[in-house]
């Protein structure tokens, strides 16, 4: 197995032989396309539904846990209901995640912290999945943050204590602090916690820390800050870990292999996570390691790493489960980079990989859907074109017809419709159950007449169900540059039935 730790430091080449003008002018380029990305795409479904989340302030969601709805109902409170008030949450986040880096660089390798800094950040920037996922508000641009940094404090007082035991017990109660943070924004931060009690009780250099309180402290404090979404649950049954661990997913989801989703799971998150990324990878899990700061941090990453992936991976067998879940295991791993002498043509692709998807996918939602320019359609990607103009159909539609209430027949579309109309008054009627299910006026609008609007990827037999009588009362395609996308149509419900639901108390 090769040593990474007892190398002379003139001796290590931590960015793969890359000059630093070079990797100033393409971190330049991530951060332009990212702007670009940040303050021209419309919202996506998830992330204004997650803006409904910080109008609607609660101790946690039916989805996640509910710092990032916390921090969304911040900015927009500051900043105002727009894009710029949505996105300057990932903007910030990702100021805060590069700093952490260059503290990380620090630590590394000090005598060339500037280079260190610029390879990490660009290996980074250049993950497709990373780059996308910190600059959407979905919770993982939280996430990365709050890991990043419980990962460091954790790793200083560790490695401190493993080396010589002069760990400063700031650094362990900033590494609790931020590993509560964490727990707050996605429940798979679980395995973070889980993997500095292993590194904990299974490292004989760090065995005597058992043996002390302050340990047992600094686990209290990140539990502890979890009672917001314990509190949550217990009051409604414990909905969203039921909805997490099994309603989720298909009915008897345990009991039928699904090898499509296995194979999907494997290939997207080995794509997108970087294709040039596995080699280096492999050799951080081969490598002998030293006790000291870069030895804790990429055993806390590895078995980061073994438990969130083989357990997606293991959920993959059956259901399908999203790449990006297990986006904790990869950021954590990319930091320890320098600590290998990477080779440069695995930088240099993956760079040069990173720089095509990011153009290739900013260009997809600001611009227009590839898939249009070649004949054909990507109505996935068309979600988030046109919705100042479906706000205003709909707004004229019920200035006509005077409804009860408005209602769309996804989360994702009523969030979108939400966010351009800028009301929190619009509910969703579909299959899968979430906070709408909380927020709806059951009482109110139950027996009223509603318009719904209805995109190709919606419930329509759902809607049905909740009506006495539909009547389409309008269309509207959107277009872009002439391009059709996507067709809306809008329904007229009678005599509204609101759903049986246990997320609601009677």
């Amino acid at each position: 197995m090769a040593k990474i730790e007892n190398q002379n430091p003139a001796a290590i080449v931590p960015s793969a032989g890359l000059s630093n003008r070079f990797m100033i002018w393409v971190l330049i380029y991530f951060a332009a396309l990212k702007l670009l990305a940040s303050f021209s795409m419309q919202p996506l479904g998830d992330e204004a539904y997650y803006w409904l989340w910080g109008q609607n302030i609660s101790l946690s969601y039916f989805d996640h846990p509910g710092l990032a709805g916390w921090v969304l109902g911040a900015t927009d409170a500051i900043f105002g209901t727009s894009l710029f008030g949505l996105r300057i949450a990932s903007v910030l986040t990702s100021i805060g995640s590069v700093w952490f880096l260059w503290l990380y660089a620090k630590r590394i390798l000090p005598e060339q912290r500037k280079t260190v800094f610029l390879f990490i950040t660009l290996m980074v920037a250049a993950s497709p999945t990373l780059f996308v996922w910190s600059t959407l508000v979905y919770h993982d641009h939280l996430l990365i943050f709050v890991a990043l940094a419980a990962m460091y404090f954790f790793t200083c007082y560790l490695g401190d204590e493993a080396k010589d035991r002069t760990g400063q017990l700031h650094h362990l109660y900033l590494g609790a602090l931020f590993l509560g943070l964490a727990g707050l924004t996605k429940y798979s931060a679980v395995f973070m916690g889980l993997a500095v009690a292993i590194l904990v009780l299974a490292h004989p250099k760090l065995r005597h820390l058992l043996l002390q309180p302050h340990i047992y402290i600094a686990g209290a404090l990140s539990a502890t800050m979890q009672a917001p979404t314990l509190i949550w649950n217990i009051n409604r049954d414990f909905a969203s870990f039921g909805f997490h661990l099994n309603d989720r997913h298909d009915s008897h989801w345990l009991s039928q292999f699904n090898p499509d989703s296995f194979f999907n799971f494997v290939l997207v998150t080995l794509l997108l996570f970087g294709p040039f990324l596995v080699p280096p990878f492999v050799r951080l899990f081969r490598s002998t390691t030293d006790d000291n700061f870069i030895g804790m941090g990429i055993w806390i990453a590895r078995l980061v790493t073994v438990m969130s992936t083989s357990t997606f991976m293991f959920i993959s067998l059956f259901s399908f489960t999203l790449w990006y879940w297990s986006d904790l295991s990869y950021i954590l791993m990319l930091v320890m980079l320098p600590a290998l002498a990477m080779r440069k043509w695995l930088a240099i692709s993956h760079i040069w990989f990173g720089v095509i998807v990011a153009t290739l996918v900013c260009f997809n939602y600001t611009v227009v859907p590839i898939a249009n320019l070649m004949g054909q359609r990507d109505i996935e990607a068309g979600t988030v074109y046109g919705w100042s103009g479906i706000a205003e159909f709909v707004a004229e539609a019920e200035q006509e017809y005077q409804p009860t209430f408005l209602a769309a027949t996804r989360f994702q579309s009523a969030s979108q419709l939400s966010f351009a109309m800028q009301r929190t008054d619009i509910t969703a009627i579909e299959v899968r159950p979430s906070q709408f299910d909380i927020w709806e006026n059951r009482n109110e609008i139950a027996g009223g007449t509603a318009l719904i609007l209805q995109d190709e990827f919606g419930h329509l037999e759902e809607m049905e169900s909740r009506f006495a009588s539909l009547e389409k009362v309008g269309e509207y395609e959107v277009q872009q540059f002439g391009f059709p996308l996507l067709k809306y149509e809008l329904y007229l419900g009678t005599n509204y039935k609101p759903r049986a639901t246990t997320l609601v108390k009677e």
